[in-house]
């Protein structure tokens, strides 16, 4: 299976163009199409009894509507004339909030590029945010750009692994793409001092995932670290040149993670890398 349908979110951030070009390089390469998502949230109606005022009103939000879907098309017809003209391309208006759209369009998709969690800090905490709503409904990887650049099909490719079922779940997701890239590092890296069988059943784990992907007719190389993955995950990346770290997400329960933290929150909130993620 290659990735076919990739659904884009429209939405207007700093990380938009980045998003819908990324969006458009990986159909170009696979012969896919890019479905542009505009989520134009929960529209409140006027009190029956408002009289003039409720005309006015339903008049100002139709106008706001029309402005809205007419720039969000907009930007992916011009992203894609940009990046490569002859993929094609849908628009897709729902009148729902981003996650619950990205979640529902997603499970007919392979892939789903959401806004990043960084620019809704206006969701309550013990809410999720767009992506994490997406990659926790839809049954579908995310894939979070950064707004200087997504990663390119072909390009590095690293693996957070601890073997867990949602690293195993991300790579199984990811193999497509794994299957483009240039190359594929695992990188492992451990919390704290281990006692050596503890160390070699790590090593071991790692180096079963290489076997497997073997099968795949994708090579890989292992590299460890130690230390708060939080921070020695993306440093291990970055020191490989990888364009994309591939992980799984919310090992623990979301709410754990909210009160004593957890690498998926980290993940999903770094801006400098790009993360494909499962659930």
């Amino acid at each position: 299976m290659d990735l076919k349908t990739i659904v884009v979110d429209l939405g207007d951030d700093a990380a938009r163009p980045a998003r819908i070009a990324t969006a458009v390089r990986i159909a170009a390469r696979t012969g896919g199409t890019v479905v542009g998502l505009t989520a134009t949230g929960t529209r409140l109606e006027p009190f029956r009894g408002a009289g003039e005022q409720a005309g006015q009103y339903a008049s100002l939000a139709a106008s706001h509507l029309h402005k809205l879907v007419a720039s969000h098309r907009e930007a992916l017809d011009s992203a894609t004339t940009q990046v490569s003209p002859g993929v094609a391309t849908r628009h897709v208006v729902m009148d729902a909030e981003p996650g619950w759209a990205l979640a529902e369009q997603g499970r007919y998709a392979d892939l789903i590029l959401p806004a990043p969690p960084a620019t809704e800090a206006d969701v309550p905490a013990l809410m999720a945010a767009g992506a994490e709503y997406a990659m926790l409904n839809a049954g579908r990887p995310i894939l979070l750009v950064p707004s200087h650049r997504g990663p390119d099909l072909g390009g590095h490719a690293a693996i957070a692994w601890n073997g867990g079922r949602e690293a195993a779940r991300a790579v199984a997701d990811a193999l497509p793409w794994l299957l483009h890239a240039s190359a594929v590092s695992i990188l492992a890296v451990s919390a704290g001092k281990r006692r050596p069988t503890e160390e070699q059943a790590y090593r071991d784990s790692a180096n079963r995932l290489v076997a497997w992907l073997a099968t795949h007719g994708v090579h890989a190389s292992v590299r460890t670290g130690e230390g708060d993955p939080d921070l020695v995950l993306p440093q291990l990346a970055r020191e490989a040149r990888a364009d994309l770290l591939i992980a799984g997400g919310y090992g623990r329960s979301r709410l754990q993670e909210l009160v004593l933290g957890g690498t998926t929150r980290a993940l999903l909130r770094q801006q400098g890398l790009a993360v494909f993620m499962a659930h």
